[in-house]
């Protein structure tokens, strides 16, 4: 069972924001401030108001949930494209993730352009089966008919609520056609 962690008021968050955009670098945050604002907006969200206290604690809620956005969007801007490199002990767990995914990201696109400025096409080739090969979860939103994925292979029918691993490419046409939504397994 895990412990219950105190809620954070929007003025608490306000703050944050604030003092983060008025300076250079990185500040001291709470290693679990992005969980405290999940806390907080989970618990309004939870309240059973109506009438006005509702569109009260709805607008609470926006405000809120817009002030947590744009505070990790200004964290995430100093971490990845800051004068200096960020100070990792100044990083919440959470934005260590997304400073991770970023880093490798940056190490693909310098795979590819090593493999292609070196003449390497094998390297290449080895990465266009990975992503050829490559599956997504996806959670059927609406009913879909059977197909013949790029990989040749039958998928379906699917119904409403349906989990298939789907090949990437038929995946994203999928989510952008609005028929399915992306499962993140690891979450």
């Amino acid at each position: 069972m895990s412990e219950k962690i105190e809620d954070i008021t929007i003025t608490d968050v306000h703050n944050l924001l604030k003092k983060e955009a008025h300076t250079p670098i990185l500040q001291d945050l709470q290693n679990d401030a992005y969980q405290k604002i999940a806390a907080s907006l989970g618990n309004l969200k939870g309240q059973g108001f109506e009438g006005i206290e509702a569109k009260i604690r709805d607008q609470m809620v926006e405000l809120l949930s817009e002030s947590a956005r744009l505070l990790i969007e200004v964290r995430k801007q100093k971490m990845l494209y800051g004068s200096e490199p960020p100070d990792y002990s100044k990083l919440t767990d959470e934005e260590k993730y997304i400073l991770d995914g970023q880093q490798e990201s940056e190490a693909r696109m310098q795979q590819v352009v090593v493999a292609t400025t070196k003449g390497r096409p094998k390297v290449l080739e080895t990465i266009s089966a990975e992503i050829r090969s490559k599956q997504m979860i996806v959670r059927f939103v609406k009913p879909m008919e059977q197909f013949i994925g790029v990989d040749m292979s039958k998928y379906g029918p699917f119904r409403e609520e349906d989990v298939a691993s789907l090949p990437l490419e038929n995946a994203r046409s999928l989510l952008s056609s609005g028929i399915a939504v992306q499962v993140h397994a690891k979450l």
